[in-house]
């Protein structure tokens, strides 16, 4: 079975976005729902087509129109042969639907889902016919401010950082024939002190099934265990143990440097044969801090992070395609750069496997309400669940950020409430993925139960890096503008780094009114006498565990990126690495 590398399944018609949309998921018979589809604003009355996955405000879209429409309707007919469906279940998935989706096959409700960023499936068997089918999706998309919108503006108009809006479908849309009983999840998590992994189940029906769990090395390459396990009232877990790797570590473990995968092929069967099967993948890593140092695989690692907001200029918050997922990440490797902190989006899943497999970390990070109120907590603690149930497996992940410079909490500061749900999001990522750090409130305003004391600071000059000599004062107070802590919240002894700074513009990029940070400079030679000297503070000087370099590319009237937006260097590559990759003496 594949992972996701080529096409799989039947009917691959002439259609954008065609490779599989889960390769950490892999079920050979699938088929893509990608391509045009009938649509319509407000009101369903399909006057109009679409390309899907874009939203309707990207050009890829092929409708390529701005205004706000809280409604949007989507229509298109499928294909359903008997012998497919055949003691098997059909499972329509979508990628992701901003925000609010409603589902209906062949006029019949088959079900819904809110949450802009994550995905959802719903099993249609009973729903269709063999023959030609129809879905019909309703997809709403308010400006409210009390719901995950990350940097979708809410005003109307761009604005600061703030950009274009999405809606609608943006991210793929396909069908799985799945088994009668069929997994829903698998969990593996890594365990190093004993060259283990828990491989937890998850299946769709409550009678007892077996389930046999393969892991190969190599994708498939080395066999390293099989085991099976009963699994009651839909979950089963086991241990995966890997013990002849004791001494050649290096071959499981999973770095940037060594991006090592384990394959899981997962099949459940039934006392009626209610077969299935899935391909699966982890990595053997681990990532924690001890003495205000972080360690990855028990080694300190230095974090040389970029900013990617994840946006193209055809097509927005969608990659254009799985070539250019790839060519960002080799963009930031070739950089220096060992990892990117995607910044206010939960990324394609295409996104997360191609930097498991070419090797580069990834902080996780929730988009964020803008206002605080009951909505906004229960709709970013169910849309951060949802995020590291999808993404679990994926080893780049090495940090979630569950608030981004209380943003949504503009009174966390001395607001016992808002410092109380930060702490909340925090636990709950504890709880739900422990092998992964967090960085609570990422900026300032910080609360004790981070992982990570993250600053950010775009004053930071060669003349003002003197302001670290006295980092025990920096961080009982502030680095730029901000207090570092919250009031009754101290630092204790966190890795420190320096999670945004830079975000230098060059003269003449963007139109007028364009966005960037403290004035700009006129050529090369003096960006980098900026640069040069402050990535070198902060990689030599002991104070800090790694840095987020903001950004990767301009975009829209943002233009402090090291790419513009169609990801031409303004800035040799070369050069850049020489000065993100530079050794620590």
């Amino acid at each position: 079975m594949q992972r996701g590398d080529k096409n799989v399944g039947t009917e691959m018609n002439a259609v954008l976005r065609p490779e599989f949309p889960r390769p950490d998921f892999v079920r050979n018979e699938w088929s893509p729902l990608n391509g045009t589809w009938q649509f319509s604003f407000d009101q369903p009355v399909f006057d109009r087509s679409i390309t899907v996955p874009f939203c309707y405000q990207s050009t890829m879209s092929t409708i390529g129109e701005t205004e706000d429409h809280d409604v949007v309707w989507y229509r298109r007919e499928f294909l359903v042969e008997a012998e497919r469906l055949t003691g098997k279940r059909l499972l329509l998935k979508f990628g992701a639907v901003d925000s609010e989706a409603s589902v209906w096959i062949n006029g019949v409700y088959a079900g819904g889902h809110t949450g802009g960023y994550t995905s959802f499936e719903l099993d249609i068997t009973e729903l269709v016919k063999e023959g030609i089918n129809e879905v019909t999706v309703k997809a709403v998309d308010d400006t409210n401010s009390d719901k995950p919108r990350g940097k979708q503006t809410w005003t109307g108009e761009k604005f600061g950082c703030w950009y274009t809006p999405v809606t609608g479908i943006w991210q793929s849309v396909w069908l799985e024939y799945a088994g009668a009983c069929y997994l829903k999840r698998v969990k593996a998590t890594p365990q190093l002190s004993d060259l283990t992994a828990l491989c937890e189940v998850f299946v769709s029906c409550d009678e007892e099934v077996e389930a046999e769990v393969t892991a190969y090395l190599e994708n498939g390459n080395v066999f390293l265990c099989r085991q099976t396990i009963p699994c009651r009232h839909g979950y089963g877990k086991l241990s995966l143990a890997f013990p002849d790797y004791d001494i050649r570590r290096g071959e499981l473990l999973w770095t940037p440097e060594e991006p090592n995968l384990i394959t899981l092929i997962v099949k459940i069967t039934g006392k009626d044969g209610c077969a299935d099967e899935v391909a699966a993948y982890f990595g053997m890593r681990s990532i924690e801090w001890e003495n205000g140092i972080i360690s990855l695989n028990g080694s300190p690692y230095y974090q040389r992070l970029v900013l990617d907001q994840g946006y193209w200029p055809e097509s927005i918050l969608t990659p254009p395609s799985d070539e250019a997922i790839q060519e960002d990440i080799r963009l930031t490797k070739a950089m220096g750069f060992n990892g990117a902190r995607k910044h206010q989006k939960i990324e394609d899943p295409r996104y997360y496997y191609w930097a498991d497999k070419m090797g580069l970390l990834v902080w996780g990070e929730l988009p964020s309400a803008y206002e605080f109120n009951d909505n906004a907590m229960e709709a970013s603690s169910r849309e951060l669940m949802e995020f590291v149930k999808r993404d679990y497996n994926h080893p780049c992940i090495v940090t979630w950020v569950p608030v981004n410079e209380s943003w949504g909490v503009r009174s966390i500061r001395g607001n016992l409430q808002q410092q109380n749900y930060c702490r909340m999001l925090t636990y709950l990522l504890k709880a739900m993925g422990p092998v992964r750090l967090v960085s609570a409130n990422d900026g300032w305003e910080q609360v004790s139960d981070t992982d990570i004391c993250a600053l950010h600071d775009y004053a930071l000059f060669p003349q003002t890096e003197k302001k670290y000599d006295d980092m025990g004062n920096v961080l009982k107070t502030y680095c730029e503008s901000r207090r570092l802590f919250a009031e009754g919240n101290s630092y204790q002894g966190q890795p420190v780094i320096l999670t945004e700074y830079g975000g230098i513009a060059f003269e003449g990029d963007g139109a007028e009114g364009s966005w960037g940070y403290y004035g700009r400079v006129k050529d090369e030679e003096q960006f980098l006498g900026i640069l040069e000297p402050i990535t070198e503070f902060l990689i030599r000087s002991g104070h800090f565990n790694g840095f987020c370099y903001t950004q990767l590319t301009d975009v829209m009237q943002e233009v402090n990126g090291l790419l513009t937006e169609d990801r031409k260097p303004k800035v040799s590559i070369e050069r850049l690495h020489d000065v993100f990759a530079k050794r620590i003496y």
